[in-house]
């Protein structure tokens, strides 16, 4: 099969972009892969692509340049005659590409919801009616995410994989990342990872720092709109020496070793890969009540309202009491065993995505 996976958000280190690339790699054993992203892709992950034969292609920004990158898409769709066109975001604005996929007559039109929300409502109602008129078949990764985007329509669920295996906390990764971001072996490192935007919310657990006393520090990993007003937030409640900003990071599962526990103040989310990945590294994991009770698959996870900075504080103080690095490693194959055992292995899920395609394939002819 020729399958173009399309981003509509940035192709970068975030919940989507790791979903498109992890199945990508999987799939590219038996079929011709192209990922197709709105930005210009990291040289990093753009290399380790290739190597495996996945082409990457990097259209104008979809949100700035709108008219080129719907053009362009129309024209690769139509020189490359892909039998499936995979669009994953989070809204109807999927219905940019799934018209691009009608207008130049190639591909199965497939869309993936990835989330319960969308920070453009009106432009989501909008766009509804030729969204639901030009798409083929619906998927989500979650429950709740198809049934927000899909209605009462009929979609796949598509659970989110990680690699298991990668993801296991690893003794020397642990101390020398540890070593480089300063923190001493009786401090405790609080680790959150997304886009710094509204949905992400990090300023809850930046605020929440201060009902904690200094040998917790917190590490962010990621960029976006907020992450100005986040670093003037760190300034301004004297914060510098606690709050690390590491930006975007290919290398997610060191930083995990690295980490204690996972925090997760999000205002929505689909089901969020993150999360996902902070349990399958063992972690404990302290996250908004606001996400789905169903992400809870190790019984590691708590969560907890987002409107209370000392409930938050007093939470993780009694859970770091109890954290030993060591029985999380010995425990690291039961927790994953669980996970696999629940539909949350890469490679397998990789497998079903593709039979799901083929059986689209066949049911067109």
């Amino acid at each position: 099969m020729k399958i173009l996976f399309i981003n509509t958000i940035n192709l970068e280190k975030n919940g989507i972009s790791t979903f498109i690339i992890n199945n990508a790699k999987v799939l590219s054993f038996n079929n011709d892969v192209t990922i197709l992203a709105p930005n210009k892709v990291d040289s990093e992950i753009k290399e380790n692509l290739r190597k495996l034969g996945i082409i990457i292609i990097q259209l104008p920004s979809r949100k700035k340049k709108l008219k080129s990158y719907f053009f362009n898409l129309v024209r690769i769709i139509k020189r490359k005659k892909y039998d499936i066109v995979h669009i994953n975001g989070n809204s109807t604005t999927m219905a940019i590409e799934l018209l691009a996929a009608k207008i130049a007559g190639y591909g199965i039109r497939v869309t993936h919801s990835h989330n319960t929300k969308t920070e453009h409502p009106t432009i989501n109602k909008i766009l509804k009616p030729m969204f639901n008129h030009y798409v083929d078949y619906r998927l989500a990764c979650s429950q709740e995410a198809g049934k927000w985007l899909y209605g009462n329509k009929n979609f796949t669920v598509i659970n989110n994989g990680v690699n298991l295996e990668n993801l296991k906390p690893k003794d020397i990764i642990r101390i020398n990342i540890r070593k480089r971001l300063n923190i001493k072996s009786n401090e405790f490192l609080l680790i959150s990872i997304g886009y710094f935007n509204d949905q992400k919310n990090q300023e809850f657990i930046i605020q929440m720092l201060p009902f904690m006393d200094k040998s917790y520090k917190l590490l962010l990993i990621g960029n976006g709109t907020n992450f100005i007003r986040c670093k003037q937030l760190v300034t301004k409640l004297g914060l510098e020496k606690r709050v690390i900003f590491a930006g975007i990071q290919n290398n997610i599962a060191d930083y995990l070793s690295a980490s204690d526990i996972f925090l997760m103040p999000s205002r929505f989310e689909g089901f969020p890969f993150a999360l996902i990945e902070a349990q399958a590294s063992g972690l404990s994991c302290i996250v908004s009540s606001k996400i789905t009770k169903k992400t809870n698959l190790t019984g590691n996870v708590i969560y907890l309202d987002i409107t209370n900075f000392e409930l938050w504080a007093n939470k993780i103080i009694k859970i770091s009491k109890n954290i030993d690095y060591n029985k999380r490693v010995r425990a690291i194959d039961s927790i994953q065993n669980q996970l696999s055992n629940k539909g949350y292995d890469q490679e397998e899920n990789a497998k079903n995505l593709e039979t799901l395609f083929e059986k689209y394939l066949n049911d067109s002819l």
